[in-house]
């Protein structure tokens, strides 16, 4: 007897389980298919504007990521309207929701209990009070607060403490004017803080408790601080960039900046400060840019940059009262690149003024200073200048001999506003200005006319026009513009020629 070996699913009965169980499948897959459809057309629906007449008078717009709600010259019972509103269609993004120039005195608790906003914006409201829950509802999602413009005379502490996701707080151009133990505490992600223009001579040890593991920017220009509230600064340990400009700041000594190791920029322009004091910015070993322009500084102690020495790139002395350049404080920043000496009352510039750290110097202002006479040396060793203003000084003679070391490297260069007589020692300059252009937007280049006094005809001429032969110009100084002159009329010819003879090749070739 031959047994027959059947194989499991074989025959009617495998094909229609079979069958039946793709059917299941499919109806499974076009079920799940459905509801997300579903799902994503009631999300698409909840994220359109409602109708306008619903938040009159404010504004709706659909933005890639939620809406935008705009509303402006109005007051609190609109704001409200409009707040309600937007509640009864579900879980609808608000992405932007901006109340500008508005009459809201109070912000009210509960206020925006059930939306979802990503960004909020009151600004230039008359806003005085920020009540306690009024934000509580909107702490999981929230990731921007512009608060700024208003009259806040405090610190809201009790309705940020809910923001745990805050990475922006703006609260510029307020009333405030102390900055008070914990009062921020609650932001633990917080990475931007601008406290600009309030009125801020108070801050205690403790008012950035909380912030130091992500703080990267602090903004406290514009205030009325008489010193650098150093303890509350040095919990700030991942901090980039400190903003004090603005203030009433006469001094600043060693130990002030101690614990923000990881800062980047310093921008200290605008305060009162009389000198810079040895090793006060020895502490921040990372930083790149120091901004100390538009103070009363006369001395900068020779270690006052010590500790900058491998990072500093960008340093801003102008509008100071510095009689000489601070060589020996700067010999130490090997890494200098951009040097704003402008608006200052130098009036002469030593053969070793840049010696031991100009080579790395792209950018040097000058401008605005007294300036009488460039010592033959005294650019010898800027070997990357690309930017040299000397304009508005009281320069008469600027010889070859002393622009000879940059001559190659300065592209941008700026002797205009100065009492230049007429020589033939400034024939250099239309030789580097025709060579400059070619590398530059011409414009650019020479945005003023530079001119010079020829005191034998009693009148002004553009340096790009001196009347060399007048001026009895012989050897390098003439010859040197000559050739200029005759290796660009050669090359006129040779291009002529070339087109003639590439015209005559085709008639030819016809």
């Amino acid at each position: 007897m031959t047994r027959t070996r059947v194989r499991r699913g074989g025959g009617p009965r495998g094909s229609m389980l079979f069958g039946g169980g793709l059917a299941l499948g499919l109806a499974l897959v076009l079920a799940v298919l459905a509801e997300r459809a579903a799902a994503q057309s009631g999300q698409s629906n909840q994220n359109n504007c409602p109708a306008a007449q619903d938040i009159q008078p404010c504004g709706c717009t659909v933005k890639k990521n939620g809406l935008d709600i705009l509303c402006e010259a109005t007051e609190t019972q609109h704001i409200n309207k409009a707040m309600d509103a937007l509640k009864g269609r579900g879980n609808v993004v608000i992405f932007y929701l901006k109340l500008r120039h508005n009459s809201l005195p109070k912000l009210l608790q509960f206020v925006f209990l059930g939306l979802d906003i990503r960004h909020l914006t009151i600004h230039n409201s008359s806003l005085a009070v920020v009540e306690e829950s009024s934000l509580s509802s909107v702490g999981k999602k929230l990731t921007q607060l512009d608060l700024s413009q208003n009259v806040l005379t405090l610190v809201p502490s009790k309705a940020l403490n809910t923001l745990h996701h805050l990475l922006i707080l703006n609260l510029n151009h307020n009333k405030i004017s102390a900055i008070h133990n914990n009062a921020f505490q609650g932001l633990d992600t917080l990475e931007i803080l601008t406290l600009y223009e309030n009125k801020i001579d108070v801050v205690d040890d403790g008012a950035f408790e909380g912030l130091g593991k992500k703080l990267k920017r602090l903004n406290l220009g514009g205030n009325g601080l008489r010193k650098v509230p150093q303890r509350a600064l040095a919990t700030l340990e991942v901090l980039r960039k400190l903003e004090m400009q603005e203030n009433e700041l006469t001094e600043i000594q060693e130990g002030d900046f101690e614990g923000l190791r990881n800062l980047d920029t310093l921008n200290l322009q605008h305060n009162r400060l009389n000198t810079v004091p040895a090793k006060v910015f020895s502490h921040l070993k990372l930083l790149n840019s120091l901004e100390l322009e538009n103070n009363q500084i006369r001395f900068v102690d020779p270690e006052a940059f010590s500790g900058l020495e491998e990072n500093l790139q960008y340093l801003r002395l102008g509008d100071n009262k510095l009689n000489d350049i601070p060589s020996e404080a700067l010999r130490r920043l090997h890494r200098l690149r951009h040097l704003d000496l402008r608006v200052n009352n130098i009036t002469f510039i030593p053969d070793d003024a840049f010696s031991g750290f100009g080579d790395s110097i792209t950018f040097l202002n000058l401008q605005k200073n007294a300036i009488l006479v460039l010592p033959g040396l005294a650019f010898e060793n800027l070997n990357s200048l690309e930017t040299l203003n000397l304009q508005n000084n009281k320069l008469e003679y600027v010889s070859e001999e002393v622009m000879e070391p940059i001559i190659d490297t300065v592209t941008h260069f700026d002797l205009s506003d100065n009492p230049l007589i007429c020589t033939c020692d400034l024939s250099w300059y239309h030789t580097w200005y025709r060579k400059a252009v070619g590398m530059v937007d011409e414009p650019a280049a020479h945005k003023r006319k530079t001119m010079c006094y020829l005191n034998s005809e009693r009148r002004e001429y553009n340096l790009l026009a001196l009347p060399l032969q007048k001026m009895h110009c012989v050897g390098k100084n003439l010859g040197q513009v000559a050739a200029a002159h005759r290796i660009s009329i050669t090359f006129e010819i040779i291009l002529s020629t070339t087109v003639f003879l590439t015209v005559l090749r085709r008639l030819n070739s016809m």
